[in-house]
């Protein structure tokens, strides 16, 4: 039992790391100026980008102005734009 207590706790000191390090290395990307930021990247202010396809070929568009992504409209196959920080 003393076994299963040592473990569990080293397990959760491990998480609670990974999810520090994840966060501090969020948190050092720098944008450029009105750039919207993505979990994968990040999409350039101005520019239109790809999300929510589906296996059809239907997306949804954003918009990324200073820093907002703003759903524009939906675009099917290859008038959509690249897929968003993919």
């Amino acid at each position: 039992m003393r076994a299963t207590s040592i473990v569990k706790i080293a397990l959760l000191a491990g998480a609670v790391a990974v999810i520090t390090l994840s966060a501090a290395s969020a948190k050092s990307i720098k944008l450029p100026p009105g750039a919207c930021a993505l979990q994968k990247g990040a999409v350039a202010n101005g520019a239109l980008c790809s999300f929510a396809c589906d296996a059809s070929g239907w997306c949804s568009q954003q918009w990324c102005t200073n820093g907002t992504l703003t759903k524009v409209v939906s675009c099917y196959g290859a008038f959509c734009s690249a897929k968003c920080g993919g």
